[in-house]
């Protein structure tokens, strides 16, 4: 077995020449010793690395979030996770996938700073944040300063405390706004906004003010300063101001840069899973327009979700329903050209309102909450103008009156705009215990929603001593033990 560091130099080599210059047409290929990846030219890194890592956490959100959240619940008998038990080695892929697309992106960097490369560096920060900002959220700490030197024969990587790597990461991104700039050369195979180096800019901005505001009940990371100081100078840290602006992967339709949703049975994607009541019920009382997005109608045409946390036959006549059916994934999110999101409109304008109901900035949090469901609709194309909106937001259920007790009613709203948005509601919940999920008589885990992934097999047989000593730090290598971030 190999180490983690030695893993992921030969996987990201592997990968990187596999998906430019076999598997995927469109993309850049490379067109020198597969070995010497420091002659590539930067920018063709990066397309492999959006598609791969878009795609790992696309799926695994599809597995996991979803049942974890309770956005589905899974009817049949090889998946345990609505009653919160995993396979031992259930998170690896997620930890393999995302450390090798890091990696490339830490070479892209390297590359692009030869080259004076400043887009390109800008684009290769904000990539590797967002890869490893899921991973140190799902894991807690997790090998970050020595995980990529593995050319350095250094296999062992010692593990950083996720506050550290907050702190780097967070930096990255404040970076990155600098470096980015609509005047220089910005050549990629960029499949998110075309080598726009202003939207990159937004995006940026954008991913740091969602980690600002998921590390902001710790004090020592000053986030409220650090927010407003982004919010009071929109020229020097513009963030995503409107659906056009929104992180997105816009498939085409043509393999291969299609939704591999698509390519996936019927049966794995949708057939033995069924939408959870709490989502269904959420959006039944406030009858939101966005359903029909969302998920399929039962035999009488309602919208009607199961409870999770259940035994298998318990479940199934759930999903049942005495014959009259319950609601299934819609059918047009397995689309080939179905885009998912990784950092939306709607979820920008949520994290301003919360930033502004907290006092953070000055500004009024109810036109963001409205904002922000807004922007959800419209990504999800559903009709808003005329009075649709304007009835949607004055409901009882949704209206937002500005007291700190609409937080819950606020991440609510965000928990049906998150849908399909990886693991972000996963994130928001263990953060602020928001929206309140039932726990079923089946659950395992001490009835306790997991707050984080136990790290992977390989880490433990090939990096043990390491392994040892951040299990001890954490408090217990188990799905209880919290991350730093949470309260």
């Amino acid at each position: 077995m190999k180490s983690l560091s030695k893993q992921i130099q030969l996987f990201s080599i592997i990968s990187t020449v596999f998906v430019l210059a076999s598997c995927t047409k469109d993309f850049e290929t490379l067109n020198t010793d597969p070995v010497k990846v420091t002659s590539v030219a930067p920018g063709s890194l990066l397309a492999p690395a959006q598609f791969d890592g878009m795609w790992l956490i696309t799926k695994r959100a599809h597995r996991l979030n979803n049942e974890l959240m309770q956005y589905t619940v899974e009817t049949g008998v090889l998946n345990d996770f609505a009653r919160y038990e995993f396979r031992e080695n259930e998170f690896d892929p997620i930890w393999s996938t995302l450390y090798v697309k890091a990696n490339d992106m830490n070479e892209m960097y390297k590359i692009a700073e030869q080259r004076n490369d400043a887009n390109n560096m800008a684009a290769a920060l904000v990539m590797k944040a967002w890869f490893i900002s899921n991973l140190t959220d799902m894991f807690g700490d997790i090998p970050y300063t020595e995980a990529f030197k593995g050319r350095d024969e250094l296999y062992y990587p010692k593990f950083d405390t996720q506050q550290s790597i907050y702190t780097s990461i967070l930096a990255d991104l404040k970076r990155a706004n600098d470096l980015f700039n609509e005047n220089k050369p910005f050549d990629s195979s960029d499949l998110i906004y075309g080598s726009d180096a202003v939207k990159w800019k937004k995006f940026a901005n954008s991913m740091r003010l969602r980690l600002l505001v998921r590390v902001s009940n710790k004090s020592e990371m000053n986030a409220p300063a650090e927010i407003a100081e982004m919010f009071t100078n929109p020229t020097k840290y513009p963030l995503i101001a409107s659906n056009d602006d929104e992180a997105m992967m816009k498939y085409t339709g043509v393999k291969p840069f299609i939704n591999l949703f698509f390519e996936m049975s019927a049966a794995e994607f949708s057939g033995s899973r069924r939408m959870g009541k709490p989502l269904m019920d959420l959006m039944n009382t406030t009858v939101d327009g966005r359903r029909f997005r969302y998920a399929t109608k039962n035999t009488p045409g309602a919208y009607v979700g199961i409870p999770s946390g259940y035994n298998e036959q318990e479940t199934i006549a759930f999903a049942d329903n005495n014959g009259l059916k319950t609601s299934t994934l819609a059918t047009t999110l397995k689309d080939d050209a179905y885009p998912f999101p990784i950092l939306t409109w709607a979820e920008v304008n949520f994290l301003l309102a919360e930033a502004a109901l907290k006092g953070w900035i000055t500004a009024d949090a109810q036109s963001y909450y409205n904002k922000g469901v807004e922007a959800s609709w419209k990504q999800w194309k559903c009709t808003w103008d005329g009075t649709a909106g304007t009835t949607y937001l004055n409901r009882p259920t949704v209206r937002f009156t500005g007291s700190t007790a609409n937080m819950e009613r606020l991440i609510s709203q965000k928990y049906i705009a998150m849908f399909f948005s990886g693991f972000e509601a996963w994130y928001d919940y263990r953060r602020t215990g928001y929206p309140v999920l039932p726990v079923g008589p089946a659950a395992k885990n001490n009835g306790i929603l997991p707050t984080r992934f136990e790290y992977p097999l390989i880490t433990k047989a090939t990096n043990k001593a390491n392994y040892d000593a951040a299990a001890a730090r954490i408090g217990g290598d188990n799905l209880r033990t919290k991350v730093w971030w949470q309260n």
